[in-house]
């Protein structure tokens, strides 16, 4: 099998990054917040880490199952459909998180969770309109190949919305910069904001750029993603040389003081 030993690299590296995309849920998730709306948001941030950590896990496991030869129809779009509901809510913890962040106000859990289910059941429609014929190996990753694909508005409006609310809000969190004296608040907000504006708008300058076909890109795109949760991670748990020259409070510290 020619696409084996790159299914393989895929497989194993995603493994690994689903690995610490745990970690960072798990570390942050030890943080102790007095507030309880403030700790549902912080809850939302952590369900994010964690459903993406599923999301990456299973699309390598789908890697290893392809460089195997195990493709059943079944099995993969029963993944799909899993896949698409993990990411749904973890998205939604995302983008929750962002906006009570903007806000300070936990309004939006209720219609995010409405807008979120919605988009659930575009995509399983437009999974299952599409028609699942087959399964593709290809040399990054094992795909379900479409009988009848929709394209056109409908396509790029799931695209646009799988991308573009993580992108406002990553804005939106952005603005909060000039508006923070205290420094840790501003390390947190220029590390947070712009790991998440950078890792949501790669995929548009992928497609802008004719880049996702690309052997290159397919690895860039991973470790893009690896390097958005390490800087995210390092916004709240900063190295001791970063505390000591500019004064940053790390979430341990935060425990301490309590």
């Amino acid at each position: 099998m020619t696409n084996q030993p790159t299914l393989l690299f895929s497989a194993i590296f995603a493994v690994s990054v689903a690995s610490i995309y745990g970690y960072v849920g798990w570390r942050l998730s030890k943080r102790v917040i007095p507030s309880s709306e403030a700790r549902l948001a912080w809850g939302s941030f952590t369900m994010w880490w964690y459903g993406l950590a599923a999301t990456t896990l299973i699309g390598g496991f789908l890697s290893l199952f392809g460089a195997f030869g195990l493709t059943s129809l079944p099995l993969f779009v029963t993944a799909t459909y899993i896949n698409v509901l993990v990411i749904c809510l973890a998205l939604w913890g995302l983008l929750y998180y962002l906006i009570y962040l903007f806000t300070g106000s936990r309004r939006a859990l209720l219609p995010l969770a409405v807008f979120y289910t919605l988009y659930y059941i575009l995509l399983v429609y437009y999974i299952t309109a599409s028609i699942p014929e087959s399964i593709n190996v290809e040399p990054w990753n094992t795909t379900v190949v479409y009988r009848a694909p929709l394209t056109g508005p409908f396509f790029v409006m799931l695209v646009v919305l799988l991308l573009l609310p993580q992108l406002i809000g990553g804005f939106a969190y952005f603005t909060l910069y000039y508006r923070m004296s205290e420094v840790t608040q501003k390390y947190r907000v220029l590390l947070v904001s712009w790991s998440i504006i950078i890792w949501f708008l790669s995929p548009f300058a992928a497609v802008a750029g004719g880049l996702a076909g690309q052997d290159w890109w397919q690895l860039v795109s991973r470790l893009i993603g690896l390097a958005a949760a390490l800087t995210i991670l390092m916004a709240y748990l900063p190295p001791r040389w970063l505390k000591q020259r500019y004064g940053i409070i790390s979430l341990s510290d935060e425990s301490q003081e309590g």
